[in-house]
């Protein structure tokens, strides 16, 4: 008996105004820039089949670089998965206004508590909570009828999903204290996985 595979395309969005920074109001809000745009058109020609299914994070960097896609093939369903959103680990209300730059002395302050069910405050989540929805991705799918799936996510959110992937039993203290140490994928990076397929 053969195990039958499904391939799952992974893509970064493109450079966003947060990546030059810029100062952002909202993790959700940050649009691309003009190279993110011209990325996210390359990026579209490099896809070279058709797929089933594509699929983009509520966040509207993800969206952007999902455009040109969903116009080269218009008649592929389309589908927003709030849950592959970006890792949303500092407190969105201390972030407002900040650039890059400002919050890194939070970021590290973030990681080097190594404490996986720390939440920064309203409207942040746990390491912990980051990698349970990525499992549930991860099985949803594994579960999906279609064969190509081309997710348009966010850097850490994708670095968690691949780490599952590859290391199923991990702890969530092992796998955070790794995780910074994860390869970073490029914007409009693209990253193929083949995952079983389930029985419905």
């Amino acid at each position: 008996m053969h195990t039958k595979f499904k391939v799952l395309l992974l893509v970064r969005h493109g450079q966003s105004t947060g990546n030059v920074n810029l100062p952002t109001q909202d993790h959700a809000s940050i649009p691309l820039t003009a190279l993110g745009e011209e990325q996210a058109k390359r990026l579209s020609t490099r896809i070279d089949a058709r797929p089933d299914l594509i699929v983009t994070s509520s966040f509207r960097r993800a969206q952007q670089t999902a455009e040109p896609l969903r116009e080269r093939f218009p008649d592929v369903p389309v589908e927003i998965w709030p849950e592959t959103a970006e890792f949303t680990y500092l407190s969105p209300e201390r972030c407002r206004g900040t650039r890059r730059t400002e919050r890194l002395p939070w970021v590290r302050a973030y990681w080097q508590r190594q404490e996986p069910d720390y939440c920064d405050g309203a409207g942040a989540e746990s390491f912990h909570a980051l990698v349970a929805r990525a499992r549930l991705v991860l099985q949803r799918i594994e579960e999906r009828p279609e064969e190509t799936i081309v997710l348009f996510s966010h850097g850490q959110f994708i670095s968690c999903l691949l780490d599952i992937a590859r290391h199923p039993y991990a702890t969530d203290d092992e796998r955070m204290a790794a995780f910074r140490s994860l390869p970073e994928l490029d914007n409009t990076g693209l990253i193929y996985l083949l995952l079983p397929e389930r029985d419905g």
